[in-house]
């Protein structure tokens, strides 16, 4: 064989695997590329005819499921609690759900004073632990507080609250607006 020929065999077989290389290396990137958070909000903003502004995002979250990345998004809008599950690469909704509930918006969690919230008063976390001690009847300074936190569960404002007496341990949901006791608890340690 001729050297030029050996030259223009070596030239194409290397433009050849560059182009395989370079395609197997888009692909690599593109299986491994995600919409940013960003983009998966304007989805279900595009999805619901929201507005930003009025919304509240609680977790825009990066999941596997079964080898399907997808995006688990939940955000309250006018006392509603949405779920979306977007798929992560195309944007496609696989998923979604609202619950009609007691909150309007997330950015007035109570801190230590009761907050209204679209004419709601929630309870303080005093008010939610001594709740849960009454019903046990026991004093504040008898226990070991675990835990006194806000929250949501299913839509439905609650302070979860978790302290010991002795060897008993009790965990308490308390309705933060209704003040009403949602589940109770009481286990030995």
């Amino acid at each position: 064989m001729k050297k030029s020929t050996k030259i223009v065999i070596i030239v194409i077989t290397s433009l050849v695997l560059l182009i395989l290389f370079g395609l197997l290396g888009y692909l690599l990137y593109m299986k491994n590329t995600y919409l940013s958070k960003d983009v998966v909000k304007e989805i279900v903003l595009n999805d619901t005819k929201l507005n930003a502004k009025d919304v509240t995002f609680k977790d825009i979250e990066l999941d596997n499921d079964d080898g399907l990345h997808k995006y688990e998004v939940d955000f309250y809008y006018n006392r509603q609690e949405y779920s979306y599950e977007i798929d992560a690469k195309t944007g496609k909704i696989i998923y979604s759900n609202y619950i009609l509930d007691n909150v309007t918006s997330t950015d007035n969690l109570p801190k230590d004073n009761v907050t209204s919230n679209n004419n709601q008063n929630y309870i303080t976390k005093e008010e939610a632990t001594n709740i849960a001690l009454n019903d046990v009847n026991l004093a504040l300074n008898n226990v070991t507080l675990q835990k006194v936190e806000f929250d949501y569960d299913n839509g439905i404002a609650i302070y979860e609250i978790e302290f010991i007496n002795g060897n008993l341990e009790y965990d308490y949901e308390i309705n933060a607006i209704t003040k009403e006791i949602i589940s109770k608890k009481q286990e030995r340690r």
